[in-house]
């Protein structure tokens, strides 16, 4: 069985649209909306691809009118981009969001998936990064009751294993921030996992910035972290 694994779209309908992989099912790990122009584009094509979707920070944001709690980095572009989709989405787009569970426990061929935007344990706002230490995951996955973890939030791609149960992190799909301006997935196949890249049209995107309503300081910021893969 093929498994593809999504995070982070952020609105980047191109670049989810770049990602051609047959699959026999599709997880979401959240953050659909917010960042990108294209936020209805992505939130009918996450829905048609899976009812396997987890809540982000940015859906809930959008969804309930919450803060999106970015770090200062990413904060004013942020809160622009959400006044932006906040405009653009329908009453029934924000319930959707709104309502995505925060962690979602799938089982699979007797092994058990636990979804979740940012920790296992549901906190949609917490950064695990590649560098997070055995210690710290081990204690974020105590108890949890999986045989793998997906989460998202970081923008970066992530595999490692702590105790036997696997912690994976298939990067962003629409705002990769490690440097590869390219989307960034995850496909587990038969108990295996693998990180992969697939380029796409950026200058598409840009374009579709372009046309919103974000203003044009906050379109040439999200631009440059597009375009150079916007490192931390």
């Amino acid at each position: 069985m093929k498994i593809l694994i999504i995070s982070d779209i952020h609105g980047n309908i191109t670049a989810l649209d770049a990602i051609n992989e047959k699959a026999d099912l599709v997880l979401c790990l959240g953050d659909v909306v917010n960042y990108g122009p294209y936020p209805k584009e992505c939130i009918e094509r996450v829905k048609n691809l899976t009812d396997k979707i987890v809540r982000g920070n940015h859906d809930n944001a959008v969804g309930k009118g919450m803060d999106c709690r970015c770090s200062a980095k990413y904060k004013e572009i942020s809160d622009a981009g959400k006044v932006f989709t906040n405009n653009v989405l329908n009453t029934s787009e924000k319930n959707f969001l709104s309502n995505l569970p925060v962690t979602l426990k799938v089982e699979i061929k007797g092994e058990i998936f636990l979804l979740s935007h940012a920790s296992p344990g549901g906190d949609m706002y917490k950064y695990i990064r590649p560098e997070t230490t055995d210690k710290d995951l081990k204690l974020e996955i105590n108890d949890i009751g999986a045989d793998i973890v997906f989460i998202g939030h970081t923008h970066l791609p992530m595999i490692r294993e702590v105790d036997g149960i696997k912690i994976v992190n298939p990067g962003s799909v629409g705002q990769p921030r490690d440097g590869i301006p390219m989307v960034s997935y995850a496909i587990w196949e038969d108990g295996k996992v693998e990180i992969k890249r697939v380029a796409y049209n950026i200058d598409t995107t840009v374009m579709g910035l372009q046309e919103t309503s974000i203003p044009f300081n906050h379109v040439k910021e999200l631009t440059k972290i597009l375009k150079e893969g916007g490192m931390y």
